[in-house]
């Protein structure tokens, strides 16, 4: 089923809907990312600065993640290529790593730079899981319904 207002049939035919649906879910996903599990609508401060400050923090550690992930998951990729189901790198996890390393990748040299990051792309390469296409079961939102913020995922260690 799908719910539009653009009522010209012929000028905006479903099925171009259905693939722009499919197209978008990325960023849809990434907008979930940003807001259940970076919690970008929750800030440290009330003032303007501490607000754009949060923000942009949780864009910045968002994106390196995203950067150093990807190149795990070309290991992952690599390592995982004679398993039965392809694999991907758990992004919940390697956010939760990169956190707990985002100040000291800013504060090393170049060269202290490339080795910790060659070391966190490994560490981040065994946390995966595996991609079941096809898989489908019904969710309850019934938990979540009055919470403002979801809970913080695991930290690991």
């Amino acid at each position: 089923m799908l719910i539009t207002n653009l009522m010209a049939e012929q000028a905006f035919p479903v099925d171009e809907f259905k693939e722009l649906y499919h197209l978008r879910w990325g960023a849809e996903e990434n907008y979930k990312r940003l807001k259940q599990w970076v919690e970008i609508e929750n800030f440290s401060g009330k003032s303007a600065l501490s607000v754009k400050q949060d923000f942009y923090a949780k864009v910045l550690s968002t994106n390196l993640t995203a950067v150093v992930a990807n190149s795990s998951q070309r290991q992952v990729e690599k390592t995982a290529a004679h398993r039965q189901h392809d694999y991907q790198v758990n992004f919940a996890q390697a956010l939760t790593k990169m956190k707990n390393t985002l100040i000291e990748l800013l504060l090393l040299s170049v060269q202290q730079l490339q080795r910790r990051l060659e070391v966190l792309i490994d560490y981040i390469a065994c946390t995966i899981e595996p991609i079941r296409k096809g898989r489908s079961y019904n969710r309850s939102c019934s938990k979540s319904k009055n919470r403002i913020f979801y809970c913080s995922y695991k930290r690991a260690k």
